[in-house]
């Protein structure tokens, strides 16, 4: 429309222009007839640019005039459209929220009634299709983040927050209190706005909240020290019995193989290996041989 404006402008200068020009005499008539022409040729060009609207990759365009919003959005390209009508253009990207990289602090209680401050962000997108009634609604896309995003954002995670306990919040799984918080956050927000994921930075409790729980945790890790040197002992324990169940293997199969033959077949091997002038004791009661050896 300000290019409308504009360019009606130019054209009434250019015919103001053309129709002084008798009174300027003959040099000046030649000029101004040249300027006029000059002026209504940026005009009509003004004119014809603003019957073009280009709508970029990423964005959807809806139409209004005189207060009619077009139902049927405009899709990226370029589309003639009505001069006279206006054309307002969202984006139908991923976009963040907060829309500087940041994140919403937000005070909530838990199904226990205790506070907590949680740290969010998430991403969402405007479905173009539904672009012209949101803009019918609600107004431009500023707007839209600012009424329904912030909004649906602050109610949905307080209703999420209220469903889950102390410990649910502190759980080290965070990403279901996530889907928790978007699927409330999209219940809100309806089909105005798609939520893609909710991020969850950072869950603060109450000075006792994070002191019990770190006495918690502590207590917790105290007990899993506890069963990994039990677990050690145990295992040192079943490798002795291991152990002395081999040795106890060893100790009969030695004795099994110990017979009066074998004791009698070593016992010979062994006087033949005697050095000269050795003694040979008489066999005690046990019938082993008592041997000395008296050599040098």
């Amino acid at each position: 429309m300000g290019l409308l404006i504009v360019a009606v402008g130019l054209i009434l200068i250019g015919a103001a222009l053309r129709a002084a020009g008798p009174s300027l005499g003959t040099n000046g008539k030649g000029a101004s007839k040249v300027a006029s022409y000059g002026f209504m040729f940026a005009g009509l060009l003004l004119v014809v640019l603003n019957t073009v609207a280009l709508i970029r990759v990423g964005e959807v365009g809806v139409k209004h005039f005189v207060g009619q919003v077009d139902p049927t959005p405009l899709n990226q390209g370029i589309h003639f459209v009505n001069p006279l009508a206006s054309i307002e253009k969202m984006s139908i990207r991923e976009q963040s929220f907060p829309s500087d990289g940041g994140v919403e602090r937000i005070e909530a209680q838990t199904s226990e009634q205790l506070n907590v401050a949680l740290e969010v962000s998430l991403l969402y997108r405007i479905d173009g299709v539904n672009a012209p009634d949101l803009y019918q609604r609600i107004g431009p896309e500023d707007q839209i983040k600012n009424r329904i995003v912030l909004n649906s954002v602050r109610n949905g995670v307080r209703d999420a927050v209220a469903t889950k306990s102390i410990n649910e919040i502190f759980s080290p799984n965070r990403r279901e209190l996530a889907d928790a918080m978007q699927d409330a956050i999209q219940d809100k927000a309806g089909d105005r706005i798609e939520v893609l994921e909710v991020f969850v930075r950072d869950v603060q409790a109450p000075e006792r909240v994070r002191q019990a729980i770190e006495e918690k945790l502590q207590r917790e890790q105290n007990v899993a020290a506890e069963r990994f040197q039990t677990e050690i002992i145990q295992e040192r324990a079943r490798q002795q019995v291991e152990e002395a169940k081999g040795i106890a293997e060893a100790q009969a199969i030695i004795s099994a193989g110990l017979t009066p033959e074998y004791l009698t077949f070593f016992y010979i091997e062994q006087l033949g290996q005697m050095p000269a002038g050795s003694v040979i004791y008489v066999p005690t009661e046990g019938g082993v041989p008592l041997m000395r050896n008296i050599g040098r």
